[in-house]
């Protein structure tokens, strides 16, 4: 795929190659990547934390927890500490695996590729800036995360070590609803006729680019 020399902060606006119409500029849907997190929250919860009383039991897992029943048939909760470490732990590697598997996708394709952090939209990103992207390739790179990394982790549900699989459950649950934007721009590119390509400027630039008729 052709690359460019310019800087990933740079913000240009693409020439159409032969065949292509104008650029025309493509933006995410905040209201309706939300709605699709709470969409995705409860089957996930529900899927996810099945699998992971399946694969530990109640009692490992409450004692996990500490949670132990009382002579009154209730509850007692005393949260460990170690459970916030974990719960963080989870969401740092998962986060970092989620882009890097977004940028090996891409250079296996052939592109180049940058990361970065975008504070301002609470983001951490995988780019191939200034590159015309085919529809399809993006495709690959946007689901790859999610297919790839839950596949991996899942499996660790079962591993009979309950800091491992508590581990592995809040890094699925986190890279499923993570992945809201990527299932946004899979539903749309979908949409999109085949040859189409994607151009991405800058963090909060991109460009869709149709085939002419």
């Amino acid at each position: 795929m052709p690359t460019s020399q310019y800087e990933p902060s740079a913000t240009l606006r693409p020439a159409a190659p032969d065949g292509y119409g104008d650029p025309e500029e493509f933006h995410y849907s905040l209201p309706i990547m939300l709605a699709l997190i709470l969409l995705l929250v409860g089957p996930a919860l529900f899927v996810f934390g099945t699998l992971l009383w399946d694969g530990q039991g109640g009692a490992a897992l409450a004692d996990f927890f500490g949670v132990t029943v009382t002579d009154d048939a209730g509850f007692e909760a005393t949260i460990p500490i170690a459970i916030g470490g974990v719960f963080v732990a989870a969401v740092v590697v998962v986060t970092v695996l989620h882009e890097l598997v977004h940028g090996l996708v891409f250079r296996l394709q052939g592109y180049r590729v940058s990361y970065g952090a975008a504070p301002q939209l609470g983001a951490f990103y995988a780019a191939a800036f200034h590159q015309f992207q085919a529809r399809n390739d993006t495709i690959l790179v946007g689901i790859a995360p999610l297919i790839v990394l839950d596949a991996l982790l899942v499996p660790l549900f079962f591993v009979p070590i309950p800091v491992v699989a508590v581990f592995a459950f809040v890094a699925v649950l986190f890279n499923t609803l993570g992945a809201a934007g990527d299932i946004y721009l899979l539903a749309r590119l979908l949409r999109m006729p085949r040859g189409t390509l994607l151009y991405d400027s800058d963090i909060r630039h991109s460009y869709v680019l149709y085939p002419e008729a």
